[in-house]
């Protein structure tokens, strides 16, 4: 979901430590940490209220310097990618950092808990200020991209950004020098912006990498991700910033050359757009690359390309007329009379119900896709505008929205999670602690997103809570 980001001005501060001296705060001494595994929660030493998930890789040691990511989940849940990363980091030694603070409609607090990770990981580890990058997933990824942008100090590297397009500036695109790596689900709400962005970055000449996966609005499987590793690992190496691996790259190579060729053979021109990119651009200092520029020039100038793009752009245009006047009837259900109000989530559920169905029963799956990405743009609009609406504690308007999204997708647990937290912050318990049951019904299990969440803060001496995460407990497993 996209949050509404203000400015990062004075983001991050120019920390001027060594990575390798800097092992206290004041007459704190900073404990190793365990490599090899992943840690749930890093206490910052110079803010106990800021915490981090972290992977530190088995082979850690302070005598070299290490590549990082810093990873930003637009719930808090830095446990979730710093887990999608872990595998990748362990194999190609990068240390991965998740904030479990910065959340979706709240900047103020992302900045803060960008720079205390920042801040922390400089103070215990050895770091490569030539090897830092960022990353998150929709509101998250936004965060990343913004850290890059605003950040001088920073380096930044590159960016990989999950489910979303560049930040919410107010503005153009604004060039930049650094690495993107875009991953987008096929029925993602923010398809078309991700697109775009690829098209700016290749009008631009901009490095870029995009990567997309059958599925909805999520971070990327972890499979993914590891190609999101390997280039950036790659672009490491053809900077200096890292060795050459030779293994490594032909390994990459061989991959690339199998891309194009399978894209060739599909006819699908921007597969080849990609593919031939990626084996000029990317190998140029290992690899003569000469007739992947030949190929790359040849289609950009194709018919095919051009034609590939053109339909591209219909599938954009033909999602937002789809959303376009379910959007406005969103837009004014809250200010609705009573009885008007249930005309118009009437005609709202109808319309969304019908767009779901007929993307998952069309016949075509181009089709298919602009519905399931219509209707899940709705959906999403409409839990923004409830959390907009509770983010201002207007309780009565932002229930409005969580229940209708509640009633049109019956097999979701997060409309029901929300109206919990939405009933808690009004203090009617009992109705909170009935909306959770309601949400386990509907597939909630692992008990750390009840535990973990700010919002039902109030429930957590209360009996039936204490209960209900029990439960949980006892017969979740963690993945």
């Amino acid at each position: 979901m996209k949050p509404r980001l203000g400015s990062l001005g004075g983001f991050l501060l120019a920390l001027g430590v060594s990575p390798l001296l800097a092992q206290t705060v004041g007459n704190q001494v900073l404990p190793p940490l365990p490599a090899g595994q992943v840690i749930d929660s890093v206490m910052c030493a110079d803010d106990p209220s800021e915490t981090y998930a972290l992977y530190l890789p088995s082979t850690y040691t302070p005598l070299k310097r290490w590549p990082i990511i810093y990873a930003f989940d637009p719930s808090a849940r830095g446990k979730v990618p710093v887990k999608l990363y872990k595998d990748a980091a362990e194999k190609y030694g990068y240390i991965v950092a998740g904030s479990n603070n910065s959340q979706n409609f709240a900047m103020a607090e992302a900045s803060k808990a960008a720079n205390a990770v920042w801040r922390d990981t400089h103070l215990r580890f050895s770091l490569d200020e030539r090897q830092t990058y960022t990353s998150g997933f929709s509101g998250g990824a936004r965060v990343a991209g913004l850290v890059a942008l605003r950040c001088s100090q920073c380096k930044i590297g590159g960016v990989i950004a999950n489910g979303a397009g560049y930040p919410n500036t107010g503005g153009l695109h604004q060039k930049d020098s650094f690495l993107y790596f875009f991953s987008i689900g096929n029925q993602d709400f923010n398809w078309p912006e991700v697109m775009t962005a690829r098209r700016d970055r290749e009008q631009n000449g901009e490095a870029y990498r995009v990567r997309e996966f059958p599925g909805p609005h999520q971070w990327a499987p972890p499979d993914v991700l590891e190609d999101a590793v390997e280039w950036i690992h790659l672009k490491a190496m053809q900077s200096g910033a890292q060795l050459p691996d030779a293994a490594f790259i032909d390994r990459f190579y061989s991959r690339m050359q199998a891309e194009a060729a399978d894209a060739e053979k599909q006819g699908d021109a921007i597969a080849q757009l990609n593919a031939y990119r990626s084996l000029a651009s990317d190998f140029g200092r290992f690899k003569d690359v000469e007739e992947y520029e030949e190929k790359l020039k040849s289609l950009k100038n194709s018919a095919a390309l051009k034609q590939a793009l053109k339909k591209e752009h219909g599938e954009m245009s033909d999602q937002d007329v789809l959303t376009g006047e379910v959007t406005s009837k969103l837009s004014g259900l809250a200010d609705a009379e009573p009885e008007a109000r249930l005309a118009l989530a009437g005609e709202i559920s109808g319309a969304m119900t019908r767009l779901k169905s007929q993307g998952e029963h069309s016949k075509s799956e181009r089709k298919g896709l602009v519905m399931l990405r219509a209707f899940n743009s709705l959906w999403a609009q409409g839990i923004e505008a409830g959390q907009a609406e509770m983010e201002q504690r207007h309780f009565g308007r932002a229930e409005v929205y969580f229940q209708l999204m509640s009633e049109i997708t019956p097999e979701q647990p997060w409309p029901t999670l929300l109206l919990a937290e939405n009933r808690a912050a009004m203090g009617d318990r009992k109705i909170a602690i009935k909306a959770i049951r309601e949400s386990i019904k509907r597939g909630l299990k692992n008990p750390e997103v009840l535990e973990k969440d700010g919002n039902l803060q109030s429930l957590r001496s209360d009996p039936e809570f204490q209960k209900i995460v029990g439960e949980l407990k006892a017969n979740y497993v963690a993945k």
